[in-house]
Parts: C-alpha cells; sequence; structure tokens
C-alpha cells in the first residue's frame, strides 16, 4: 500500500487543514434533519477533496457495501449515470445510506451530467452524492451554475508548509524512520504547492533512499514544473523591464509552465511572498502580487494568462500588452 492510502485521513480530527470547511461539514452532518444529499468538493490534485468523501462516509456510517466510487474519466457517460439512477432506488445493502463519489465529474459528458443534474437535486433520504474536480472550469457555465445551486460546495485550499513538514513528520514517526533528513521534508514542503496527496507521493519516492543527492534528484524530476514557475516569477517582478517587454517574455515562457492553474498559483504566491517581506513597499510590486490572492479554481487556465498579462502593466501606465 501507498502512503496516500495508509495514512488517508478517515474523520474530520485526522483532517489537516481547511478548519472553516471542515467545522462547516461537521455542522450540516450533524444535524438531526435536513442534511445535504449532495456536496461538491473543488481543489487542487491530492489536497483532500475525495478523502472528505471518505470522510462524509465514515460520520454517516455508510458501508463499504454502499459505497460507489467512479473515476469520471474513464467512466463518464450516459448509461454509467443511467447504473447509478437504477441502483440508487435500491435500499442499502447495510446500514441506512449509500453513497456515490463521482471524482474529476468535469469530465462527465453533456447528456449524462444533465442526468446527473436530475439526480442530485432531490436525491432519494437513503442516497448521498459527492462530487469532486480539480478542473470546475471546464464544466459549462449553467451547468456548473446548477451543480452549485444543488450541493453543498467547498474549496478544499492547499495546506502552509508548516502543516505539510508536520504531515511527514507524523506519517515518518508512525512508520519508525528516526533520521530522515530534515532538508528533504523542507524540499518536499516546498514543491508540493500545498498538495499533502503530492507531498505524501514524494515521500513515499524516496522514503527507501540512503543517499540525499539521490532523493533531491528524484524529487526534482517528480515535481512539475518549479524551474519555469520561478522563472516567470523572477520575469513578473522585475523593475527593470517595462510591461510590453515583459509580457514579450512572458508570453513565451507561459507554454513552458505546465500543470494545475490552482497549484502554479499558489506556488507564484508563495514566491511573492517572499519578495514582498524582503523588499521596501513598493506599490507596483503589491498590485502584481494581488492579481494572483484569487482562486484560479474557476477560471483555469485563462485565470493563469490574465493575471499575468495584467501583471506586466499593473506598475505602468502602459495598457493591457494584448
Amino acid at each position: 500500500m501507498t502512503l496516500n492510502v495508509d495514512y488517508r485521513p478517515m474523520s474530520f480530527d485526522e483532517f489537516m487543514g481547511n478548519e472553516a470547511l471542515v467545522e462547516s461539514l461537521r455542522s450540516v452532518l450533524g444535524r438531526e434533519k435536513d442534511v445535504p444529499g449532495s456536496y461538491f468538493f473543488t481543489g487542487l490534485p491530492g489536497g483532500g477533496k475525495t478523502t472528505l468523501a471518505y470522510v462524509i462516509k465514515e460520520e454517516l456510517s455508510i458501508s463499504d457495501f454502499d459505497f460507489y466510487e467512479y473515476n469520471s474519466a474513464n467512466t463518464r457517460g450516459i448509461d454509467t449515470i443511467r447504473d447509478i439512477g437504477k441502483n440508487m432506488r435500491t435500499a442499502p445493502m447495510r446500514g441506512d445510506r449509500k453513497l456515490y463519489l463521482l471524482d474529476e465529474c468535469h469530465q462527465i459528458t453533456g447528456a449524462a451530467i444533465e442526468a446527473l443534474l436530475k439526480m442530485i437535486e432531490e436525491p432519494p433520504s437513503h442516497v448521498v452524492f459527492v462530487l469532486c474536480t480539480s478542473e470546475p472550469e471546464k464544466i459549462k457555465g449553467n451547468t456548473l451554475k446548477a451543480i452549485r445551486r444543488r450541493c453543498f460546495e467547498g474549496e478544499v485550499k492547499p495546506l502552509v508548509r508548516g502543516e505539510i513538514i508536520n504531515l511527514c513528520k507524523d506519517v515518518l514517526e508512525a512508520e519508525e524512520i528516526n533520521d530522515f533528513p530534515e532538508d528533504i521534508i523542507r524540499k518536499i514542503s516546498k514543491s508540493c504547492w500545498g498538495s499533502p496527496g503530492q507531498a505524501l507521493s514524494l515521500l513515499d519516492a524516496v522514503i527507501d533512499m540512503g543517499d540525499i543527492d539521490k532523493m533531491e534528484e528524484a524529487i526534482e524530476n517528480l515535481v512539475v514544473s518549479e524551474k519555469s514557475v520561478l522563472e516567470l516569477c523572477r520575469v513578473l517582478t522585475d523593475e527593470r523591464l517595462s510591461g510590453q517587454n515583459k509580457w514579450e517574455q512572458i508570453r513565451v515562457m507561459l507554454p513552458k509552465v505546465t500543470g494545475d492553474p490552482e497549484s502554479i498559483r499558489y506556488a507564484i504566491g508563495s514566491y511573492m511572498e517572499k519578495v514582498i517581506v524582503g523588499k521596501p513597499i513598493k506599490p507596483g510590486l503589491l498590485n502584481i502580487a494581488s492579481l494572483f490572492t484569487d482562486s484560479f479554481m474557476y477560471t483555469g487556465r485563462l485565470g493563469l494568462v490574465l493575471a499575468c498579462a495584467l501583471a506586466c502593466s499593473a506598475d505602468t501606465e502602459d495598457d493591457i500588452p494584448f
């Protein structure tokens, strides 16, 4: 088993970070009546969206026999949704409820999503739906609005580095590994962009290596786009460049900056924090940083491109450079 599976939280007490969302879920699940039947979680890959579905399963005492998990990348057609519709009419095999988890729900096809909307609007009292996605911007506008109206919605936000470090140390202690290099733990915390799933995947990849250099090399090979993100940040904050010159360089860089837009935004934000703290206050720099404070969960790649373009004119009187 992988560390991701072995150390997946199974209760709200074990779930790290996102305190406001966790407390809100505790509250609605603890109601005597009017408990929501449908949930919609967004957030970066490995952030804990599907983990929350497993926690809901435990909180509502849903048995493994009544827990159905679908990866919508592979099972996204109308036939799958019809099968769910037939199955949900039957009583749970054990207990009072059954739960349907649809991961990466943005990949469900048009006819299927329309059928699903009818199901999640008023599911039977014994049925719970959990929809998860790391790319909500890929769901058509009206459909996304319909999902949000029908579901309890929560954005699972990235963890801060201190939380990632504590997570790694807790796992290492549980694995009875006492001499793991602190430098590697810190490197993992910097490289996972706030994703606990990514952090445990990186830790899993190097936990049995004895050589620090090999550990560092392995992490660098697994991390997506760290170097290109840093290069992008350096150009964004370069005060010697005019807005137009910045944009000319950035639009060449952007295709090389790959990965989840929200993870990239988090990485840019971490870099900006260091720059702001390390320099005297400058309005232009603050204006640039402010463009990366709002989530890209619903704007995706377009949000990243627009923020970069606006940043190129944030400290000048230039028009937006495109």
